[in-house]
């Protein structure tokens, strides 16, 4: 059993250490090229988000880059609340925007979010697609900053996304995705991208056409992730994950555990399409953890701890860099707390198939 953990958490540390030297070395040397300003066509779907869609709008209406050179296409995915109320409302006299109402499903083969997405890109003119959620408050720069890396080669560029932290447990969760999003960025600058967040995504559209878009993909709760991996199976573009300080969007954390177990559940789910690197991270990621919840009672003690600090230490390589070019250190105060809860969710998540595969999001089963 020593050996065992010996070997696992020395691969862990490794593997880790790997990502740093080569994946984040190419990232942090990942420059924009394009000077050009694109049409850009903003993809929101909205369900049900009367709470939050005013605030997501407010933060489109700021962004700086040439009004005749973007539109911003809000889809309300059949809300049956005032979200479709509070987007005519906010959009009134701005000619970028429009909105995309979707009343029922059309296409037997595509469900839920992807299916508004899937609307919306239809009725987009732009080259480059950019999509965020209705939750979330994008900075102003966005479009300029993303633009700048694409290239005839580029299918997509992924951004980094930051919750708004208010209390331990939302900063927990802040920590946690800071966390996730260092190992896809290094794995993308290792030419693997393991994930990407469609809160912030942006993509060439021909390219989006060119493999059928999310109609002709295998649907999933992770829609991003399938789009991801079927391009990066052609082996003919480019995924790029660059660090743009003060560019990162910012999303709303769950607020309880209710929603948190929903969301590690859908991910989860969606995640069982990861490519062989995503499995091999997701197995030392399961030992390490059992190594820190059960090490201490067949291990020496003095083994216990040193293979604990290896163990922080490879989670530090990697998301300390990424932290400190974000210029988002504040959060690091919670990066001990963070060992423990991502201990307990990593050992949990396995456990939620039990209770089924059906997958609950705004209010509808998948």
């Amino acid at each position: 059993m020593i050996i065992y953990f010996f070997i696992t958490t020395g691969l862990y540390f490794f593997l880790y250490l790997i990502f740093y030297l080569w994946g984040h070395k190419n990232i942090l040397k990942l420059k924009p090229t394009n000077k050009d300003f694109p049409f850009v066509s903003v993809v929101v779907a909205a369900r049900n988000e009367e709470d939050n869609i005013r605030n997501c709008i407010k933060s489109l209406k700021n962004i700086d880059y040439p009004k005749d050179k973007y539109e911003i296409i809000i889809v309300n995915d059949r809300s049956t609340d005032l979200t479709k109320q509070i987007i005519e409302e906010e959009i009134t006299n701005f000619n970028n925007f429009r909105l995309v109402n979707i009343q029922e499903y059309s296409n037997p083969k595509i469900n839920g979010k992807a299916f508004a997405l899937s609307n919306g890109i239809k009725e987009a003119k732009g080259e480059i697609i950019m999509t965020t959620d209705a939750d979330c408050f994008v900075p102003s720069g966005w479009i300029k900053e993303a633009v700048k890396y694409f290239d005839n080669e580029t299918a997509l560029v992924c951004g980094f996304t930051m919750l708004e932290g208010v209390n331990f447990f939302t900063k927990l969760q802040a920590m946690d995705w800071l966390y996730l999003e260092s190992i896809s960025s290094a794995s993308a600058g290792m030419n693997n991208a393991l994930s990407c967040l469609g809160n912030n995504l942006a993509m060439n559209k021909n390219i989006y056409d060119s493999v059928g878009g999310y109609e002709q993909l295998k649907f999933s709760v992770t829609e991003d992730l399938t789009l991801l991996n079927t391009i990066q199976k052609q082996k003919k573009y480019k995924v790029k994950y660059p660090i743009i300080p003060n560019g990162y969007v910012l999303s709303k954390a769950c607020a309880n555990l209710k929603e948190l177990y929903r969301q590690k559940k859908r991910w989860f789910r969606g995640g069982t399409g990861i490519n062989i690197l995503g499995y091999a991270i997701g197995f030392l990621m399961l030992n390490v953890n059992l190594l820190m919840l059960l090490g201490y009672l067949f291990l020496p003690i003095i083994i216990y701890f040193s293979l604990i600090f290896i163990k922080i230490l490879s989670d530090f390589i990697i998301s300390f860099p990424l932290a400190k070019s974000l210029k988002t250190l504040h959060i690091y105060k919670y990066f001990l707390p963070f060992q423990l809860y991502f201990m307990l969710y990593g050992l949990l998540l396995p456990f939620t198939f039990l209770s089924g595969y059906k997958i609950k999001w705004k209010d509808r089963k998948f």
